[in-house]
């Protein structure tokens, strides 16, 4: 570390540990876990079974990677395949840790044409369904909690900012959906978990946010430790 440089620091650790570099975490703080490629997991089941879903699984997984790797703003951190804290077996495909809050992702790269409507139209009815190619997929947002609570759970403090996402990778969005994005407009948002492109939701991660450097820095290490990689 150069002199001045921002970092931890312990007075009370033996001489010679008393001081590490803001990326390494505080000085008690495990070494942090080396992410493995975003697919990993995914093409390992590819490799078991041969099915179609995991390999557009794999590659969805590895595009998001490359978005994050390309557009995250300076700061923000970023866990890769990484398994859900507790006895669940599923893994978190990306989870960012921001000044904007705590995202948790799940990559789709599901082919067909995606509607977010309500059933009919015109139609007075306030809610809304997910279809893909005209299948109703609307049950599949609600398992993004399955990741979400466990991890809200590590985190422990209730005022961070914690925001579900299902990131559609290269979507082809219907009429009505493709212009409410080409407008600017906001993801869409289903039972408080976010709809959108992979680039779209990037831009919401980079909004200023509360948490300041150190808070992320330290949010970080703590899901680090408790999110091992898959």
């Amino acid at each position: 570390m150069e002199k001045g440089a921002r970092g931890w620091a312990n007075a009370e650790a033996p001489k010679g540990h008393r001081v590490r570099c803001l990326d390494c975490g505080p000085p008690d703080a495990p070494a942090a876990h080396i992410d493995p490629v975003a697919g990993s997991s995914a093409l390992r089941l590819d490799a078991h079974h041969r099915g179609n879903n995991y390999l557009k699984g794999a590659q969805g997984e590895y595009l998001m990677g490359t978005y994050l790797v390309a557009e995250l703003v300076a700061g923000a951190r970023v866990l890769t395949d990484r398994k859900v804290p507790g006895d669940s077996p599923a893994n978190v495909d990306h989870l960012v840790v921001a000044p904007s809050g705590v995202w948790v992702i799940d990559s789709k790269k599901w082919a067909g044409e995606i509607q977010y409507r309500s059933p009919r139209m015109p139609s007075t009815d306030p809610r809304r369904y997910l279809s893909i190619d005209g299948v109703d997929r609307t049950d599949d947002i609600a398992k993004i909690y399955r990741l979400v609570i466990p991890i809200a759970q590590v985190i422990g403090d209730p005022t961070v900012p914690r925001y579900p996402v299902m990131a559609f990778i290269e979507p082809t969005w219907g009429l009505r959906e493709s212009v409410h994005f080409r407008r600017g407009k906001g993801p869409y948002e289903h039972d408080g978990v976010l709809l959108s492109g992979g680039h779209g939701i990037i831009r919401k991660i980079n909004e200023p946010g509360p948490l300041s450097r150190e808070r992320v820095e330290e949010l970080f290490a703590k899901l680090d430790a408790a999110m091992p990689p898959r």
